[in-house]
């Protein structure tokens, strides 16, 4: 096949994938930011390869000024296509892909194109820019997918490219065989597309077909990620849901039945809560529930999980923790909590914790009765002024339950159900 048909088919396949990216991005709402970046990428890249194409153009520019003209289009591409895989990730965006970089190097290219007829040493800047770009993207794009999802899943996930960065690479060795044969003559009357040549356009359509196809791997697992969250998570504090909780608990009563291990169940009370909501508005009173699950969740060992409830309840579960040390871990939260005032459209405004503990060691104790007694050392702790941590103790033997900074009060189980 002619050089031509591969621009050709470059040119309508890169139209077609920003229609594709648009409605994914559009009506479908999937990864809206990213997905305007990679209609951005695709419109530019299809706009670069039309400057290839036999034309008014041509008879205006050398054949290498409109190849040039071409890939700085498809390197601005590149770097829309760099951008809109930071905002899939969520990372700072580095400096190969600042706004400054492609004037810099769109100027470097034409200075090359004016001192090389042939076209190959504008190619050959288009390569390394485009290798460098994509090369520190996926750096950055790998460890933040590592943190997120494992490495083993980063390194498929990013597969795609690392192939296109490789047939970049191949593309440059190419670039540097034609500027050792050429000499730098061309034919002034030559098409674009043939100075170019055939291996060059099925580098970029090889490429091009790699990187969006990876684009659509990563936005699918984005995709299944936040189904998956939807399905777990909170809709208010995105701390984990009470279904999820739930499930939670009763797997570990039946892991400590196996093994005694002691659990310790915080739930945490805003004081300020229903103030907020009264007299600021609920909008301002759930601002406030997530500022504070923001900082308890900051606080979480690797074994720790944070829930909550459709009451604004926060649910602290801690494994391998006896009710002492979550005193102290309920301590170091209200003293957190105290230190960072919530800011409320330029207020700061100062919040407090009430905290109730229950515990247990054994499988003795049922889930509900857990979530009860902490439900119950909570409510004395609001009753008493607020700002106060209350623990619970529980004889299996008597169902007798005390209730206080330490037991200092009796009472029978069938009174821990909450109200």
């Amino acid at each position: 096949m002619t050089a031509q048909v591969w621009v050709q088919a470059l040119t309508l396949g890169s139209t077609l994938a920003a229609l594709g990216w648009a409605l994914t991005g559009g009506p479908l709402r999937i990864s809206n930011r990213a997905s305007r970046h990679f209609v951005v990428f695709n419109a530019l890249v299809a706009l670069g390869s039309l400057a290839w194409w036999p034309g008014p153009l041509q008879g205006l520019l050398s054949p290498a000024y409109c190849l040039t003209l071409g890939l700085v289009g498809v390197l601005s591409g590149v770097q829309w296509l760099c951008l809109g895989l930071h905002k899939l990730h969520d990372i700072k965006p580095s400096y190969v892909v600042s706004p400054f970089m492609l004037p810099f190097l769109a100027a470097l290219m034409a200075v090359i194109a004016w001192l090389d007829a042939s076209g190959r040493g504008a190619l050959l800047a288009c390569y390394s820019a485009s290798l460098w770009m994509l090369g520190v993207t996926v750096q950055q794009g790998f460890a933040a997918m590592s943190a997120q999802a494992g490495t083993q899943a980063a390194r498929w996930a990013l597969l795609p490219f690392s192939g296109a960065s490789l047939l970049w690479l191949v593309g440059m060795v190419h670039a540097v065989w034609g500027i050792m044969g050429m000499g730098g003559a061309a034919d002034a009357h030559a098409e674009t597309a043939s100075l170019l040549g055939a291996p060059d356009i099925l580098f970029w359509l090889l490429t091009w077909a790699l990187v969006n196809g990876g684009l659509v791997c990563l936005v699918m697992l984005k995709l299944v990620d936040k189904i998956r969250d939807l399905s777990t998570e909170d809709d208010l504090t995105g701390a984990m849901n009470m279904r999820t909780f739930m499930a939670l608990l009763r797997d570990e009563r039946e892991r400590i039945r196996r093994v005694p291990l002691a659990q310790t169940l915080l739930v945490c009370e805003l004081d300020q809560h229903h103030a907020l909501n009264k007299q600021l508005g609920f909008s301002a009173g759930d601002a406030a529930l997530r500022h504070v699950t923001g900082i308890i969740g900051r606080g979480l060992r690797k074994t720790d999980r944070l829930a909550s409830n459709m009451q604004g309840e926060l649910l602290l579960f801690l494994t391998g923790t006896p009710a002492v040390g979550a005193t102290l871990v309920a301590e170091r939260t209200q003293a957190s909590v105290k230190a960072n005032p919530f800011l409320w459209k330029g207020q700061a405004i100062n919040l407090s914790l009430s905290i109730g503990l229950s515990s247990r060691e054994d499988g003795g104790m049922p889930d509900d009765t857990l979530i009860e007694l902490a439900n119950q050392a909570v409510q004395r702790a609001r009753r008493e002024g607020g700002a106060r941590i209350r623990m619970t103790t529980y004889d299996p033997a008597t169902q007798e339950v005390g209730i206080g900074s330490a037991p200092v009060q009796t009472m029978t189980a069938t009174d821990a159900k909450p109200t």
